[in-house]
C-alpha cells in the first residue's frame, strides 16, 4: 500500500489564484467511468471540528462536469463540481468537494461513478460581468456602484456592501466603497484605491455552485507603478469570503500613504475588539473619543492577528481574520515601511474604519520590485455569542486545511 501526501502553497502574482490550497494528484490513467476509480484520504490535524470545509483535488483529466466520493465506511456521497482550469497542468482537472470532518479524524473516500446527482447547496451570483451580487446563507455582497461613487471614479467589481440576512442589516459606506483597499498616495495627489480600477480589468474566474471567485489586476490612473491583484473567494455555507492582494512596483516610485486591509463603514457598530492574549479579547467603544485616541499613543500591531467591529446591542460583527501577511520584494528582501500598524479611524458623517499602514504619512522611496502580499478572511457573524471563540476555530482551520492524500493499493 502506497500513501502520498502533497501540500501545495499557491504565491502567486498577476493573473493566478492566490490562497493556499491542498491538492491531491492522481495517477489513474486514461479516463473510465468505473465504480471504483481510486481511494482519497482527507485528514484533520489541527484539532478542530469541521461542520462544513472545501477542499480541492487534481486528478487526471476528467471529461464531466462532476465528480462523487463515497465514504468507504458510512457509504456517504459527496459530490464535486469541476473548476475553471487555472494552471498550465493540462492533462488533470480539479474539482471542489464539500466535507464534514472531526477534529483529528481520518475518512477516505473512493472515486465512483454514480450517474446524476446535484450538490445540495446553492451559491446565488445575479447581475452582469462584475457587477454582481453574490448570495449564501448568511448575507449578499455587492459588488455594483451608484451614481454618486461613479462621480468619485469607482466602478463595479470592488466590494461596496454587505446584507446580513438574518439581522436585516446593510454593512456600506454610503459614498465610497466599503472595502477601500489596498490603496494608495502620493504626496499632494488624490489617493487612489483598487476600488479605481475599471471592470475592464476585473472578472469572475470561479462560478459553481460551491464557490464565486472574483479577480482583478491591473494599474489605476496615475499609480501605473504597481502592479496591482486582487481576488474574492465566496462559499455556500460559509460566514466568510477570502480576500487576497499584491502590490508590485515597477517602477520606483515616491509615496505617502500605502495601506491594505481597509474597511470603511457608517455609524453602524458600537465597538472595537481585538485580541490582548490568547485566552482575552479587548473592545474600546467606537464612539469615545477619549479611549479611542490611546490607540494613537499604543497602537495595534500591523500584524495583529484579528481585530472587528461589532454592534453589542443589536448582535452583529464584521471582522478581519488575518491569515497571511508578507512584505518581502521580489528578491526576498523587506519591502519599505514607515510605522506600520493597524490604525482605527473616524471617518467623516461619523463613520468608523480600520486600516492596515505600511506607509504612514510620509514620503518614502518605494523601489522598483517591492511587493506587499495579504490574505484575509472577513468574517460576518450575525450572532456574537462566543464571537472570539468562533473566531479562533476559524483562523485554526483556515490556516491548517484539512490535508488531502491518494490511496493507491
Amino acid at each position: 500500500m502506497f500513501l502520498m501526501e502533497l501540500k501545495v502553497n499557491f504565491d502567486v502574482v498577476q493573473g493566478l489564484r492566490i490562497f493556499a490550497i491542498w491538492f491531491v494528484v492522481l495517477a489513474l490513467g486514461s479516463c473510465t467511468h468505473s465504480k471504483n476509480e481510486g481511494k482519497i484520504v482527507f485528514k484533520e490535524t489541527a484539532g478542530v471540528d469541521r461542520s462544513l470545509e472545501y477542499v480541492e483535488i487534481r486528478i487526471n483529466h476528467q471529461n464531466r462536469s462532476r465528480l462523487f466520493l463515497q465514504d468507504v465506511l458510512s457509504g456517504d456521497l459527496l459530490v464535486g463540481e469541476k473548476l475553471n482550469d487555472r494552471t498550465s497542468e493540462k492533462d488533470t482537472s480539479s474539482y471542489i468537494f464539500p466535507i464534514s470532518i472531526r477534529a483529528n479524524q481520518t475518512k477516505t473516500f473512493a472515486i465512483v461513478d454514480t450517474g446524476e446527482m446535484s450538490p445540495d447547496k446553492t451559491l446565488k451570483l445575479e447581475g452582469e460581468g462584475v457587477a454582481v451580487q453574490i448570495e449564501n446563507e448568511y448575507f449578499v455582497a455587492d459588488f455594483n456602484v451608484t451614481p454618486l461613487k461613479r462621480e468619485r471614479g469607482l466602478h463595479p467589481g470592488q466590494l461596496g456592501g454587505i446584507f446580513i440576512k438574518k439581522n436585516g442589516v446593510l454593512l456600506q459606506r454610503s459614498h465610497i466603497d466599503m472595502h477601500w483597499s489596498p490603496n494608495f498616495q502620493k504626496e499632494d495627489v488624490d489617493y487612489k484605491t483598487m476600488g479605481h480600477l475599471d471592470a475592464d480589468n476585473a472578472k469572475i474566474v470561479q462560478r459553481n455552485s460551491y464557490m464565486v471567485q472574483l479577480e482583478k489586476s491591473g494599474a489605476v490612473s496615475g499609480y501605473e507603478e504597481i502592479d496591482l491583484f486582487g481576488a474574492y473567494t465566496f462559499f455556500s455555507e460559509l460566514p466568510y469570503f477570502l480576500f487576497t492582494s499584491t502590490m508590485t512596483f515597477n517602477q520606483n516610485v515616491a509615496l505617502f500613504l500605502l495601506r491594505n486591509d481597509e474597511m470603511t463603514m457608517d455609524s453602524l457598530f458600537t465597538h472595537l475588539v481585538y485580541p490582548k492574549s490568547d485566552d482575552i479579547f479587548g473592545a474600546l467603544p467606537l464612539y469615545d473619543t477619549k479611549k479611542l485616541d490611546s490607540l494613537t499613543q499604543s497602537p495595534l500591531k500591523d500584524d495583529i492577528d484579528w481585530l472587528g467591529f461589532i454592534n453589542e446591542s443589536k448582535g452583529y460583527g464584521l471582522f478581519s481574520i488575518r491569515l497571511d501577511y508578507d512584505n518581502r520584494n521580489l528578491k526576498g528582501e523587506k519591502s519599505p515601511l514607515y510605522e506600520p500598524h493597524t490604525k482605527i479611524s473616524s471617518g467623516r458623517n461619523n463613520g468608523r474604519y480600520w486600516n492596515r499602514r505600511l506607509i504612514n504619512e510620509k514620503t518614502t522611496m518605494v523601489p522598483k520590485g517591492s511587493r506587499y502580499y495579504e490574505r484575509l478572511a472577513y468574517l460576518v457573524l450575525d450572532d456574537l455569542t462566543g464571537f472570539d471563540e468562533k473566531i479562533k476555530e476559524y483562523a485554526t482551520s483556515l490556516k491548517n486545511p484539512v490535508s488531502v492524500s491518494y490511496l493507491s493499493e
